[in-house]
């Protein structure tokens, strides 16, 4: 298996405070590309899929052959 055949991710979650009594806290956090470096970060758990989606599709654009081979 070469650097090729996969992607990995460190993500990390925390829960950020707000500075008023009067509203709720909210869950923010990082998404890590380990091979690249590159960093995002995020305020809402439904938008790591999205987040990832780049390096799978790339992935999967290097394993199509050129039509006709």
């Amino acid at each position: 298996m070469s650097d090729d055949d996969f992607h990995s991710f460190i993500v990390r979650i925390w829960l950020e405070e707000s500075a008023t009594e009067r509203t709720h806290p909210t869950w923010r956090g990082s998404l890590t590309h380990v091979i690249s470096g590159r960093r995002v970060y995020f305020g809402d758990l439904k938008s790591l899929p999205s987040l990832m989606r780049p390096y799978l599709e790339a992935m999967l654009a290097e394993l199509k052959l050129p039509e006709g081979e």
